[in-house]
């Protein structure tokens, strides 16, 4: 690993409708690594990935990606540098295809990120979510569950990000389905792009990520190797609403 993570988020503090909901929160991410961040509903997950984002108010700390600061960096910018986000409420383009979701980031931002070959990225994308490519040129309206969280992630791979964030990929699954996109998260990681995933079910990622980190409250109360935290009690009971003794 390199001196320098690729993206290190120190002291953050982000307000939503002008109240502060995450405090002096810290977390790093390696180039290649694959980090979740689990909370309840309500802890500070999306406050915090839409802070990094520029999705929202950042009231103090620094989010430095690639060694750059980007709380000073307009929203629309950050994927340009290289983050794809795939927020929780996915905000699918309907009324277009799932082909069409994949082209429209590269038609708006391609050129900051020298993609000169759209369809060699777009057949990329589909070979990696292979379970799309017979529906490409489906409405994204008329999918699944499941098959929509899909379209949120391409179309988030569409920049070929070197960090992949994603919000709650994985709520209200069935299981099979949230194995199969387990199995996506993994193949993307092993392409050497780095995912920060944040999950309000514990056990969905700890067999998927190197690190885990816990937030509560706002803050990051713990943080370590996945399988030993989500083995102790202290952090079930977190997760379940009953606080840490």
């Amino acid at each position: 690993m390199s001196d320098q993570p690729l993206l290190s988020v120190r002291g953050l503090d982000a307000a939503v409708a002008g109240f502060q909901v995450t405090d002096d929160v810290d977390l790093d991410v390696e180039a290649g690594q694959a980090i979740g961040l689990v909370g309840r509903n309500g802890a500070g997950k999306t406050s915090t990935f839409r802070g990094i984002m520029g999705l929202t108010e950042v009231r103090g700390g620094s989010v430095r990606f690639k060694g750059e600061e980007l709380t000073d960096v307009r929203a629309e910018v950050v994927p340009r540098r290289g983050i794809g986000y795939q927020p929780e409420d996915r905000k699918l383009f309907t009324g277009m295809s799932i082909e069409e979701n994949f082209r429209l980031p590269i038609w708006s931002a391609g050129d900051a990120r020298g993609i000169t070959d759209e369809d060699a990225v777009i057949e990329d994308v589909f070979d990696l979510l292979d379970e799309l490519d017979d529906r490409r040129d489906q409405l994204v309206e008329n999918l699944s569950g499941g098959q929509a969280k899909m379209v949120a992630i391409g179309r988030a791979l569409a920049l070929q990000p070197d960090l992949l964030i994603l919000d709650e990929p994985l709520e209200g699954l069935a299981p099979i389905i949230v194995e199969r996109l387990k199995g996506y998260i993994e193949d993307i990681n092993d392409q050497g792009i780095a995912v920060l995933i944040a999950e309000s079910n514990v056990t969905h990622v700890p067999d998927v990520v190197d690190e885990l980190y816990v937030i509560e409250r706002g803050e990051i109360v713990d943080s370590g190797d996945p399988q030993a935290l989500v083995e102790r009690e202290e952090i079930q009971r977190l997760m379940q609403g009953s606080g840490v003794e």
